[in-house]
C-alpha cells in the first residue's frame, strides 16, 4: 500500500447499502507528454464512451456524458453484471463497439448511441475504476486501493475486461499505445482519491506521438498481456 498505508479488501457483512441513483463523473485535465514516475499509474486512453457502470442485484445500467443512459443501444452488455464477484457496485470504464477485427471502432460507437436500433460490431466495456462495491462507497480511498479491489472483483470475459497498464513507465506505455494506433493514455497518481464531478490534477490525460502502424491482433488482446 501506498506510505504504508493498510485497508481490506472486502468489506464487512452487513455493511451493503443502496447505491446513488446518479453520480457525476470525476474529469482529468490534460497533460502535456507522457513522463515516468513512480507514484503514477498509466494506461491507455480507450477510444470510446466514457460511462459508470451501476452494477445491482447483478443486473447493470449505464450512465454516459450529461448522465444519460445508453443501455438500449447495448443489450448485450445488460448481463456483465454477472461478472463480478460482488453487487452493489459502480465502476468507472470505458464503452467500446469493435469491428470484425476486435478493433475499436469510433464509426460503429457513434452509430450505436445516435440510433439504438442500429446493431452492427460488438460492444465491450473495459473496467478502469471501482467507485462503490456492496454499496460502500470507495470514493475516498486512494487509486491504488480502489484498483486492486476492482481486480479483484471482476474477471476478464470477452465484454467486459479490467483495463491493463504500467506503474512508474508512462513513456513506455505511451510508445506501446502509439504503435496500436491510439493516441493518448491515461495518468492515475497511485494516491489519488475520486472527486466527483470535478476536474483534478491527479488524474491526467495525455497526448502520445502518433504512429501509423495498426496491430495484427485484436487491441483488446494486445492491451490484455500488459502487466496490471
Amino acid at each position: 500500500m501506498t506510505n504504508g498505508e493498510q485497508l481490506p479488501l472486502s468489506i464487512e457483512p452487513g455493511a451493503r447499502g443502496a447505491l446513488p441513483e446518479r453520480l457525476r463523473p470525476m474529469a482529468p485535465i490534460a497533460g502535456d507528454a507522457p513522463f515516468d514516475d513512480a507514484d503514477w499509474f498509466f494506461e491507455p486512453w480507450w477510444p470510446g464512451a466514457r460511462a459508470l457502470a451501476y452494477v445491482e442485484d447483478f443486473g447493470v445500467r449505464l450512465q454516459i456524458e450529461h448522465l444519460a443512459d445508453p443501455s438500449a443501444a447495448f443489450p448485450e452488455l445488460v448481463a456483465i453484471g454477472a461478472d463480478f464477484a460482488n453487487d452493489q457496485l459502480i465502476v468507472e470504464g470505458t464503452l467500446l463497439v469493435l469491428d470484425d477485427e476486435g478493433r475499436p471502432d469510433a464509426d460503429l460507437l457513434r452509430d450505436r448511441l445516435s440510433d439504438p436500433s442500429v446493431s452492427g460490431g460488438t460492444p465491450a466495456f473495459v473496467a478502469s475504476d471501482l467507485l462503490y462495491d456492496l454499496g460502500q462507497p470507495l470514493l475516498g480511498l486512494p487509486f491504488e486501493t480502489r484498483r486492486q479491489r476492482l481486480s479483484a472483483v471482476l474477471s476478464d470475459t470477452d465484454r467486459c475486461v479490467v483495463s491493463r497498464g504500467l506503474r512508474g513507465e508512462g513513456t513506455t506505455l505511451a510508445e506501446a499505445v502509439a504503435s496500436m494506433g491510439l493516441a493518448e493514455i491515461s495518468a492515475r497518481l497511485l494516491t489519488g482519491r475520486y472527486r466527483a464531478g470535478v476536474s483534478d490534477p491527479s488524474w491526467l490525460r495525455v497526448p502520445v506521438a502518433e504512429a501509423p502502424a495498426r496491430p495484427t491482433r485484436p487491441l483488446l488482446t494486445l492491451l490484455q498481456r500488459l502487466p496490471l
